[in-house]
């Protein structure tokens, strides 16, 4: 690998790890569109790498939120434990999508998620529902979601979890961020191995994607919690717009192909 590829690689999953602890979705949805854009990945192998990457972001992010007290620990446990058992269910069905199909389905999940930004910011409230087996039994349901999400779309599952948690369970934004990030760290390594059995991981790019993922997360994470949150969460949806219209733009004309690691396309 080339000095310029290690760079650019690593200044990706800084991108990348920026957005993750900012927002606490792991940073797929920025690390995406930038190894299909600008490395030429396929978007099977995007999603798989994209996996295998962002959970060091949420490792890194998740000491600089624990120590801040924004993780629900026992929450973030049992979500993760059944995201874990469905992220690989996801990853197979990426798999039976057309590399076409699969980055318009990733354009219009983007959409979706900008509009829930875009939506006004819930209060923060306990919920009184959430304790005993009906709490058990949401954060099951909520893990088994997040986990076919993550496997299916690449991402985390934060994009999932960090909503239910503000909505559903009245979390603070950063409460619910950083119990998103504590359940990428169990849910990104289970889809990444999905995807690498079927060969849709550029493992000998993770490296240095994830040590830009790796300093990038705790700084923004940091941020994070003194920041208005509002303002940033509706700025990333009209980025989310952007990026939604560019995937899909291309995936019109588009014939991807399988590299073995990230080249960018000559001027």
């Amino acid at each position: 690998m080339r000095a310029r590829e290690r760079v650019s690689a690593a200044a990706t999953g800084l991108a990348a790890g920026v957005a993750g602890g900012l927002f606490g979705v792991g940073g797929g949805l920025v690390l995406i569109p930038l190894l299909t854009a600008l490395f030429r990945f396929s978007q099977h192998r995007a999603h798989g790498t994209s996996l295998a990457v962002i959970g060091a972001t949420a490792l890194t992010s998740i000491i600089v939120y624990g120590a801040f007290s924004n993780v629900a620990w026992g929450t973030a446990a049992t979500v993760a434990l059944a995201s874990a058992l469905t992220a690989r269910y996801g990853a197979r069905l990426a798999v039976r999508l057309s590399s076409r199909g699969l980055a318009r389905a990733f354009a219009a999940f983007l959409v979706l998620v900008a509009l829930r930004l875009l939506w006004k910011a819930p209060e923060v409230h306990p919920a009184p529902f959430h304790h005993g087996l009906a709490g058990l039994a949401f954060d099951l349901a909520l893990g088994c979601a997040v986990g076919l999400v993550s496997g299916f779309m690449g991402v985390g599952g934060g994009i999932i979890a960090v909503p239910a948690f503000t909505l559903a369970l009245g979390m603070s934004q950063q409460m619910a961020q950083g119990t998103s990030l504590a359940i990428i760290v169990v849910t990104a390594p289970a889809g990444a191995f999905e995807h690498g059995r079927h060969g849709n991981v550029a493992w000998r790019s993770v490296p240095l994607l994830a040590l830009g993922a790796a300093v990038g997360g705790p700084l923004a994470s940091w941020f994070a919690q003194w920041l208005p949150h509002v303002l940033l969460a509706r700025a990333f949806a009209v980025f989310l717009l952007a990026n939604a219209a560019n995937t899909w733009m291309r995936a019109a004309g588009r014939a991807p192909r399988e590299p073995g690691g990230p080249r960018p396309s000559s001027p």
